[in-house]
């Protein structure tokens, strides 16, 4: 079995901001009790995330700037604003290796209106980190339609070589 990989640990600069697009339809995702699975179906590999990470994969999936997601964290999270803006650049660079997501310049004129206050108690910041697993590759690269054998199991094409 193949050991996770995570990874995590200022950028407003004139008027643009960053939106965050998911590159669907190749990665599909799930919030479940706060912890964020996600599927890259290209690559064959999954990613984890819990609590920051989870928030954070929300935003991205409600439309959120980078600058109204360094904002919502400010708000919502206790510790020190340099260093959770540093956490949060180095999570979306982990989204943006693994090609989770991709980057869209905007105005922030535009954006604007979507911006939220969040009115509960600060809670203690975490530093979010995306856990990599590429232990089910092979699996998720079945063709379980074509790729079988003669009961009808699922069988990975090298196997037939054989």
């Amino acid at each position: 079995m193949t050991l996770p990989q995570c990874s995590g640990i200022s950028e407003r600069a004139g008027a643009m901001d960053t939106l965050f697009v998911i590159n669907a339809p190749s990665v599909v995702s799930e919030v479940i009790d706060g912890e964020v699975i996600i599927m890259n179906v290209k690559s064959g590999n999954y990613y984890s995330s819990a609590e920051v990470g989870a928030a954070v994969w929300s935003w991205i999936e409600q439309g959120r700037t980078k600058g109204q997601m360094r904002g919502l964290a400010a708000s919502r999270y206790q510790g020190d604003d340099r260093f959770i803006s540093e956490s949060l650049e180095a999570f979306f660079e982990s989204l943006l290796r693994e090609e989770l997501v991709r980057a869209v310049s905007v105005s922030e004129a535009g954006a604007a209106d979507q911006a939220a206050v969040e009115n509960s108690a600060p809670v203690a910041f975490t530093v979010p980190k995306l856990c990599a697993y590429t232990d089910m590759q092979d699996l998720l690269f079945l063709d379980p339609i074509h790729d079988v054998d003669a009961i009808g199991w699922p069988e990975a094409k090298d196997a037939k070589l054989g």
